[in-house]
């Protein structure tokens, strides 16, 4: 496959201006420029419509870069340029004589991935990379590449229902009227800064209590983050949904999010669920086709003890108000925040449970309803920095749900089971308030055993192997002994160093290790000759807590 050509399309939008990023962008330049491609850029393929040429193809992607200054700001040191006119090239890629409908999206899907699969240069290049599909020179297919700096899904969705109708000559509304240099201005604003400040308050009061990570597991060697994908889809859910919103006074996304959480709990054989809920922040009418990063996190922890499904549901709908009221905030003060409550803690908070609503902006396919109640079959894979999360593609006629599950915490039979007990518990909330003692019945999903050596430690469970292990390597191999006390405390005993260092080293070694943690206390012998090593008289100890105070103090003050 080789490029027979380049096209180009000229842009003109507003004049050239430049000024501060919006706090969406800074988010995922960093992002970015740090994580996988795969997990950073969006990939979508377009039919071309019959008779659709070069020029036409030009023309429209110059309109719509000519619209969204999102698609054609570079983001430098916090910056962010906006050239006014330009030229974006356009790839263009022939399938050969003869190529049939599968060879034409077998070449898509070739280019698309090693356009994806290329890092951005956020500060030099275009953030959006295009590549034309041709038979016979005629073009066929269209594919786009897009950085999370320059939209989220629902920016995304905005962007594709344009192009759908600048490329077949159709007219199109005048484009969302904040751009993301006005968004950094409004951002900046004295409100807007005491918000971002309460949702860092909110992110530190639910990570000084909430589990490191939903599910403890050592981590493997590093695959891309490709997860086995599952979809799942009820009509029959779908009006249980209804049934089970009216009468909780929820909405139908929060019923299915209160479902997750409480499935991940009973799984994990956990007291409270944390879930990362894909924030669009699209709650003011401005913003509503607002093209550009505007979702973030929101942070949302509900305690699992309650009587009911019914209960929980409830428990979730005040979480999810907390978490997207508090989703705006600078990333960069965020992962301070983070980064300080782990060092306390003793933790490594980890986004390993994700929920994203994308029900709102889903445009119905021509696919027949399912044939059954629950219709469920796997995916391609994919790349996503997570152990579980739950895509909600619909929620209205039907239940239609995408789940990413990471092999090392369920297996593709646990996950089919975990998907559609899913939708069998919210089938049977649709009809009777459900005891949360029946909810493994209904649902068939029951807690994982940690067996022997496991323990639940400030709210994490953590295999004392782990910490072993964790404390082994932080002190080079040294003599070393962990214990677990009545009192729920890790305690660690060695021969050599200080407790600032070794619980420095094990704060370093512990990302990625979810079911790890660093001791509570520190407990340093010195033995004399002919004495066991960890036997000796202790000359110095410290807890770890305080530790990681002072710890995060002076990297505060570096």
């Amino acid at each position: 496959m080789d490029t027979i050509i380049r096209i180009a399309a000229d842009y003109a939008g507003r004049p050239t201006r430049s000024g501060p990023v919006t706090m969406g962008q800074a988010n995922m330049a960093r992002c970015v420029l740090r994580d996988p491609p795969l997990h950073m850029n969006f990939r979508v393929t377009k039919h071309l419509p019959a008779q659709t040429t070069f020029a036409t193809v030009s023309e429209a992607v110059g309109r719509l870069l000519s619209r969204h200054e999102s698609l054609r700001a570079t983001i430098h040191a916090g910056v962010q340029n906006v050239p006014g006119t330009g030229v974006c090239p356009i790839e263009v890629h022939g399938a050969g004589a003869g190529a049939t409908e599968h060879d034409l999206d077998g070449l898509a899907e070739e280019v698309g991935l090693r356009m994806q699969g290329t890092r951005f240069d956020v500060a030099a290049e275009l953030p959006i990379r295009i590549a034309v599909i041709t038979e016979q020179d005629a073009p066929r297919r269209v594919v786009f590449v897009l950085p999370h700096t320059s939209v989220d899904a629902i920016g995304l969705a905005t962007v594709m229902r344009e192009w759908e109708r600048l490329v077949r000559g159709d007219t199109v509304p005048a484009p969302c009227p904040t751009q993301p240099l006005d968004l950094a201005a409004a951002e900046a604003t004295p409100l807007a800064q005491r918000r971002s400040t309460a949702a860092l308050r909110h992110w530190e009061t639910q990570l000084r209590r909430a589990p490191q990570a939903m599910f403890a597991v050592r981590e493997a060697a590093d695959t891309g983050a490709i997860r086995p994908r599952l979809r799942v889809r009820s009509a029959v859910a779908g009006r249980a949904l209804g049934a089970v919103a009216s009468r909780t006074g929820a909405s139908r996304s929060v019923v299915t999010l209160a479902a997750l959480g409480v499935l991940i709990g009973l799984r994990s054989a956990q007291r409270t669920c944390v879930i990362a809920s894909l924030s669009s922040n699209r709650v003011r009418p401005e913003l509503r086709d607002y093209v550009g990063p505007l979702a973030q996190d929101a942070l949302m922890a509900a305690d699992l003890d309650v009587p009911t499904f019914d209960d929980a549901v409830r428990r979730f709908r005040t979480a999810s108000l907390a978490g997207y009221q508090h989703s705006r905030f600078d990333s960069t003060a965020l992962w301070e925040v983070i980064e300080a409550v782990n060092a306390e803690r003793g933790v490594n908070f980890a986004r390993d449970c994700v929920f994203n609503d994308m029900s709102g902006v889903a445009v119905a396919g021509r696919e027949a309803p399912p044939a059954t109640d629950i219709e469920h079959g796997w995916l391609p894979e994919a790349s996503l920095p997570a152990h579980l999360a739950l895509w909600a593609n619909r929620l209205e006629e039907e239940v239609d749900l995408t789940f990413w599950i990471d092999p090392q915490v369920m297996s593709r039979e646990e996950a089919e089971s975990f998907g559609t007990g899913l939708v069998r518990l919210l089938i049977e909330a649709g009809e009777r308030t459900i005891p949360t003692v029946e909810i493994p019945a209904v649902s068939g999903v029951t807690p994982v055993e940690h067996g022997p050596g496991w323990v639940h430690a400030d709210s994490c469970w953590v295999s004392l192997a782990e910490v072993d292990r964790l404390v082994g390597e932080a002190v080079g191999g040294r003599p070393h002994r962990v214990t677990y006390g009545a009192d729920g405390r890790l305690t660690c005993h060695v021969t050599s160093g200080t407790p600032e260092e070794i619980h420095a080293a094990c704060l370093a070694l512990l990302p990625g290790r979810t079911s790890a943690m660093t001791p509570h206390h520190y407990v340093v012998h010195r033995p004399a000759p002919g004495e066991s090593p960890l036997d000796g008289p202790v000359v110095t100890e410290g807890d770890g807590r305080r530790l990681g105070s002072s710890i995060t103090a002076r990297i505060s003050s570096q």
